[in-house]
């Protein structure tokens, strides 16, 4: 094969790839947790949410926030799930101007699922607890920018932004923290 044929394969290639993955996310559905806005509501479509792309802010880079916050990734290989589908929550959650709430007794929540993924939440405390859901978005991006694996799998598990009663997971919709 000639250097120039070559080439050619390889840009149709990459851009068959491009398309294979703007059909995967046209696929993926982005489901909005108990209480909180639909997506209509909002004015936006689960590919929109997906078409967003990559944050374009940074989250945290304080180190204090690993130690205070308890910030961790996985914990397990079962916990990771296609980055993407937590960014689509991560778009999501950015956009809402209200509180994501958890109940008491430290039940499990979810504010997001998307695709395979999902955000959840969860009260450390026996208490109800909430935080601003833009302040969850910055605890997800801060999994995104720093548990995403090589191969663009994420998990990670941190206290919510501004609210240490207030625990954060990114994980495989079929995860579940123990």
């Amino acid at each position: 094969m000639t250097p120039v044929a070559r080439l050619s394969s390889m840009i149709l290639g990459l851009a068959s790839f491009g398309v294979a993955r703007g059909l995967a996310a046209a696929n993926r559905e982005v489901v909005p947790g108990p209480g909180l806005p639909s997506l209509a509501e909002l004015g936006i479509t689960s590919a929109d949410l997906y078409n967003m792309g990559r944050p374009v802010e940074s989250s945290m880079s304080d180190t204090s926030f690993t130690s205070q916050y308890g910030a961790k990734c996985g914990p397990d290989g079962d916990a990771y799930v296609d980055v993407d589908d937590i960014i689509a929550c991560y778009h999501y959650l950015r956009r809402l101007n209200q509180n994501c709430v958890v109940p008491d007794n430290h039940k499990p929540s979810y504010f997001c699922v998307a695709g395979a993924g999902k955000v959840t939440g969860q009260s450390v405390t026996p208490h109800s607890t909430s935080s601003p859901c833009r302040n969850v978005a910055k605890t997800v991006l801060w999994t995104i920018d720093h548990c995403t694996r090589p191969d663009r799998t994420v998990a990670g598990v941190c206290k919510a932004w501004g609210n240490g009663d207030l625990l954060v997971g990114s994980f495989n919709k079929d995860y579940t923290l123990h």
